[in-house]
């Protein structure tokens, strides 16, 4: 840029001086004037020069003006980064709360932020979620760490632990970002987020492989793309819940959970644990329920239709036909409407 502007004054003064001459000849071809005519037409060659001049310096100026704001919201930001940084350190609970919340702006206004935000406080949910203090705990008691309690067996409710404040709120934020900012999975891998309160929580294309979900409330999240393997949703609120095409909920638990309603359209559900789930008015069109355990499960046999599922399946549910809305229609047996036939 220095050389190119050099380049430019130099040009600039050629023009002003001698070179004035040669571009009236060449460019204007304005050939045999003299006298004040020949001044007139060298000044208005100049006056063009000049005019030339000044706009391109404009345009630098605001160039660099650009550059140099940008370069200056760039610092700002990195400054309110690395103090929301230290306030997740912190161990006052509403210094953390600051953090997060204060992360959760940088996230917003700067997009190339968006994604390290996000991987920063998915971090520290996989990081603080199993601490055993319940939220109600004074700043300054001493934390219990947990990573190695076992989780409920099979078929048993889970216990009434909840998330801290400061974990459901980095949940809560992460719920509600802007996805299409999103580089990579929000990484929630084997976290522990039983009761959590994730209603209509934004999870598309999150990584909840092995977390557990027990008793969370994800009703109408929105789960699309999401991989659940191993998950534990037991007695989870997945009501009205979006998980659609390429959702992979293979050997999740889903004891007891609530379905009803629940978009699982071309999902993966082989060798899901569906035991005593409702799945009323599932969307269960194009899903994969192969090997799925469905003891118990309250079913409408019409929404069977279209999944992949064979009778073997679903010997022990609770087929159900939907309710009619002609009270005087006879409703047909299960039997009658088996969606293999």
């Amino acid at each position: 840029m220095i050389a190119l502007g050099l380049v430019l004054a130099v040009a600039l003064g050629w023009v002003l001086g001698p070179g004035a001459a040669w571009v009236l000849a060449h460019f204007d071809g304005v050939n045999g004037i003299v006298g004040k005519d020949l001044a007139a037409a060298l000044d208005a060659v100049r006056g063009r020069a000049l005019a030339v001049a000044t706009g391109v310096i404009a345009l630098a100026a605001v160039f660099y003006t650009a550059r140099n704001a940008d370069t200056a919201r760039q610092g700002h930001i990195t400054d309110r980064y690395t103090k929301a940084i230290e306030q997740l350190g912190s161990d006052k609970l509403d210094i953390r709360l600051g953090g997060i919340y204060a992360l959760e702006r940088i996230a917003r206004d700067s997009a190339r932020d968006h994604p390290t935000v996000m991987e920063v406080l998915a971090a520290f949910i996989r990081e603080h979620c199993r601490d055993c203090d319940s939220p109600d705990q004074q700043d300054g008691e001493e934390r219990t760490a947990c990573d190695g309690q076992a989780g409920p067996p099979l078929g048993v409710h889970s216990s009434p632990r909840v998330p801290g404040t400061d974990v459901q709120a980095a949940l809560t934020v992460i719920g509600r970002r802007d996805h299409r900012q999103d580089r990579d999975r929000i990484d929630l891998f084997d976290a522990d987020l039983r009761r959590a309160f994730l209603t209509g929580a934004d999870l598309r294309r999150a990584n909840l492989s092995g977390t557990n979900l027990s008793d969370a409330n994800l009703s109408k999240a929105d789960l699309r793309d999401a991989v659940l393997v191993h998950a534990d949703l037991r007695h989870a609120n997945l009501q009205g819940h979006n998980l659609g095409p390429g959702a992979d909920l293979r050997d999740a638990l889903l004891v007891g959970a609530d379905l009803r309603g629940a978009k699982l359209s071309g999902a993966d559900l082989r060798g899901a644990f569906l035991i005593g789930a409702d799945l009323r008015d599932a969307h269960l069109f194009a899903a994969d329920l192969r090997g799925a355990q469905l003891r118990g499960a309250q079913i409408y046999v019409g929404d069977l239709h279209g999944a992949k599922v064979t009778e073997e399946d679903v010997r022990g549910a609770n087929l159900l036909d939907a309710p009619s809305t002609d009270a005087q229609e006879a409703s047909p047996s299960p039997e009658e409407t088996w969606p293999g036939e």
